[in-house]
């Protein structure tokens, strides 16, 4: 009995702390309004991607951005938009291991000329957060660009793309 209470009481430690996780991963908010990046009414190509919910070719993830096939020297970009306003942005950005240098990737307001709304580098192999305040930006264009060092790219993937606003903390 005493060692079934040990373990009841260190699963509920578990318990607490990846909720503490998770709201501290989503700023504190307890309930969000969100929306997803799903077709292609909420997306448009720049150059080299496409919206999916293929998950044989996501890495896992649900629904996502991709490059539909293999790519090298080459941009990768596209706009993604809300519907209605939303305080935040966030994904999740995959590129493979066999892309031999980190990747750059830019958050621009409205289109590639807008305001940088956030910038990260992803090593290959590596998967990165990735979240945002959007200034009240209805459009954010994403892109990076496959250069000489990159060599070529099997897949890019910006997982789970949304845009999110906290209801309650």
């Amino acid at each position: 009995m005493k060692k079934l209470l040990q373990t009841v009481t260190m699963l509920s430690c578990c318990l607490l702390m990846i909720t503490a996780v998770a709201l501290a991963e989503e700023g504190g908010c307890t309930k969000t309004r969100s929306l997803a990046i799903k077709t292609g009414k909420l997306y448009k190509d720049y150059y080299g991607s496409a919206v999916t919910s293929d998950k044989s070719i996501l890495h896992g993830f649900r629904w996502g951005i991709t490059n539909p096939k293999p790519q090298s020297m080459a941009y990768f970009g596209g706009t993604m938009k809300a519907t209605g306003s939303f305080a935040k942005f966030r994904a999740k950005i995959y590129i493979d291991d066999g892309i031999k240098a980190p990747m750059e990737f830019s958050f621009k307001n409205q289109d590639r000329n807008g305001e940088t709304l956030k910038s990260v580098t992803v090593e290959p192999g590596e998967t990165v957060d990735v979240n945002f305040d959007t200034g009240g930006s209805k459009q954010i264009f994403v892109q990076s660009e496959l250069r000489i060092n990159h060599d070529t790219a099997k897949r890019i993937v910006i997982g789970e793309p949304e845009f999110y606003s906290c209801l309650t903390k």
